[in-house]
C-alpha cells in the first residue's frame, strides 16, 4: 500500500491549476482597469457631443425660421427649452461670435466638450449675439426687424 504523504502525483495538477488561475486573475484586472476608457467614457463623450449638436441645430433651426417668418417692422419672439444638463455636465449656448463666423457654440463649462453649429448664412443679414446658460431650462429668443 502506498503512503499518501509521499506520493506527489497531484502536485503537478494543483500547481498548474493554481498558476492558471493566477495568470487569468492578473489579465482580467488589467482589462477591468483598461476598459473603463473604452467601453464607458467613449461612448459617453460621444453622446454627449451629439446631444450638443443637437441643441445647437435646434438652435440654429428656431433663429433661421424666425428669420423667414418677422414681417417687415416686426417683431418676433419664442420660447425654447433645453435640458439644464447633459452627461452630468451643464452646458453654455454661445452666438456672440456668429456675426463673423455664422456659428452656434455648444460648450460644456467642466470639461473640454465644445460643439459648433452654422447658422446657414443668415448672420450676413442679421445680428445674431447672446449666451444661454443651462443652469434654467426655459430660455426666449427675440428678433426684431426695423427694416423699412
Amino acid at each position: 500500500m502506498k503512503s499518501f504523504r509521499n506520493n506527489l502525483d497531484a502536485v503537478s495538477s494543483t500547481l498548474a491549476y493554481i498558476l492558471f488561475s493566477s495568470i487569468f486573475l492578473v489579465f482580467f484586472v488589467i482589462i477591468l482597469i483598461n476598459s473603463n476608457d473604452t467601453l464607458i467614457k467613449g461612448p459617453g463623450n460621444t453622446v454627449v457631443k451629439e446631444q450638443y449638436r443637437d441643441i445647437g441645430n435646434m438652435i440654429s433651426t428656431t433663429i433661421t425660421d424666425m428669420y423667414f417668418i418677422v414681417p417687415e417692422n416686426g417683431y418676433i419672439e419664442t420660447n425654447y427649452t433645453i435640458p439644464e444638463e447633459i452627461g452630468g455636465e451643464t452646458y453654455i449656448i454661445n452666438a456672440d461670435s456668429a456675426s463673423i463666423d455664422e456659428i452656434i457654440e455648444v460648450r460644456s463649462t467642466q470639461s473640454d466638450k465644445i460643439i459648433s453649429v452654422t447658422l446657414n448664412g443668415i448672420a450676413s443679414s442679421m445680428s445674431i449675439n447672446g449666451t444661454a446658460y443651462s443652469s434654467t431650462s426655459n430660455h426666449r429668443i427675440r428678433y426684431k426687424n426695423d427694416e423699412p
